[in-house]
């Protein structure tokens, strides 16, 4: 298990990432955040890692000639710690 983590200028943007990755692998959203009134988005996916892997290198190569992309990782085996704030939004 794994969490790919994208952080992305512009409401529009985070739709299309998301439309792009859920098509591309077998993932879910597992958390998002809207911040600046929706001009960044951080966007949270829970999936395996090769196929977080795959649409992580898509999405950094669909974005890497604008500045628009501000993060794209793969955290592979997640601590329960951060995924109980993801899923809950609180730490414990």
């Amino acid at each position: 298990m794994a969490i790919g983590i994208i952080e992305i200028q512009n409401l529009v943007n985070g739709y299309l990432v998301s439309d792009q990755i859920m098509k591309m692998v077998d993932c879910r959203i597992i958390h998002y955040e809207k911040g600046l009134g929706g001009r960044l988005i951080t966007i949270v996916f829970e999936g395996n890692v090769s196929d977080l892997n795959i649409a992580i290198d898509d999405i950094r190569n669909m974005y890497h000639e604008t500045t628009l992309l501000k993060v794209a990782e793969v955290i592979a085996n997640p601590p329960i710690e951060l995924m109980m704030y993801f899923e809950k939004g609180v730490f414990q």
